[in-house]
């Protein structure tokens, strides 16, 4: 493994020059030193260090919790704390910036080389969570199911874009809201009739099938929403919220004066394929074939993948053809 670049910021060139050589028999590169804030942005910016030791107090414009404020907003450097301040004002104002050690004047080489060690292997683990952080938040922002978290007390926190277009709220107005008001099993107002799965969820501590449940629109119509809901759990086993994924389940068909409720078709995509343009339907016996090649009468065809059912009943022609002495009526 390529030993660390470190980089010492300390006004003091004598002091800076002890802790480069103190480095350097630890095993550690010492490529560059900087007296001032502005030298220690620039340095950070030619060398790329893997950690910085910085004096808080430095002659110039800024001092060290300045100087690593600044560094911060450009570099994902971790920074250690070399001072001999260790009063609350100090050690207040260093705490915002996060420092990944602080350390008091004197100190001794292997405590310095553990307090470093230390740091590197969080600042190592820490890019390594944000990575993995990353990819998985492009992950929910691009897959087309909606996914929605929410607090211990069944508030949003989160939505991806396919919630925000299913339930119609974006995400900062839907911050804070309450789960009932946006999936419609809310006391004001809201839809009434069906349990809240997200609090049930959390109150048992296992994973609960979302069934029944209704995305209120501003057009009035109904659609409604199938998927599951699971507790979140702290490192201690504690509920601190929930995720919901879901997807639309049915979609409401206008016929006479009657609704009737149809599939969507998302929930067959993957063995029918996008459902529009032709069917092939056999001209002899009426099978469908899906996009496996494998063949379904029209009827079952049709019923596995809508809410529509068949009643079996016969139209006027054939009703003359079978009872020809009823004329067409029963």
């Amino acid at each position: 493994m390529e030993p660390a670049n470190i980089l010492v910021v300390e006004d003091e060139p004598i002091v800076a020059k002890d802790i480069q050589l103190s480095l350097r028999r630890l095993g550690y590169r010492v490529p560059a030193t900087a007296t001032s804030g502005e030298e220690a942005i620039r340095k950070t910016k030619e060398s790329h260090p893997d950690l910085i030791l910085m004096d808080i107090v430095l002659k110039g414009k800024m001092d060290g919790v300045e100087t690593v404020q600044q560094i911060r907003k450009q570099y994902d450097v971790p920074v250690i704390y070399l001072t001999a301040y260790a009063d609350d004002h100090t050690l207040e104002r260093a705490k915002v910036t996060s420092p990944a050690g602080y350390m008091l004047k004197p100190y001794q080489p292997n405590e310095l080389r553990t307090t470093i060690e230390l740091a590197l292997h969080r600042a190592h683990h820490d890019r390594h969570m944000n990575e993995n952080l990353k990819w998985l938040a492009t992950t929910v922002r691009c897959i087309g199911e909606g996914i929605m978290t929410t607090d211990r007390d069944g508030r949003i926190t989160y939505m991806n874009p396919a919630a925000e277009d299913m339930v119609g709220w974006k995400q900062p107005d839907a911050k804070g809201v309450s789960l009932a008001t946006l999936i419609g099993f809310g006391p004001e107002g809201s839809l009434q009739g069906t349990e809240n799965p997200a609090t049930i969820a959390m109150a048992e501590v296992h994973i609960v099938q979302m069934t029944g449940s209704v995305l209120p629109s501003k057009s009035d119509a109904r659609r409604s929403i199938v998927g599951s809901v699971a507790p979140v759990l702290d490192d201690i086993g504690m509920v601190i919220g929930s995720v919901l994924v879901f997807r639309k389940h049915q979609q409401t068909l206008q016929y006479g004066h009657h609704e009737i409720p149809v599939g969507d078709g998302r929930e067959n995509e993957g063995r029918l394929g996008a459902p529009q343009g032709i069917i092939n339907l056999c001209a002899w016996c009426k099978r469908v074939p899906d996009k496996f090649g494998e063949w379904y009468d029209l009827e079952t065809f049709v019923t596995e993948r809508s809410a529509l059912q068949f009643n079996g009943g016969l139209c006027p022609e054939c009703m003359g053809r079978c009872f020809p002495e009823s004329g067409g009526h029963l």
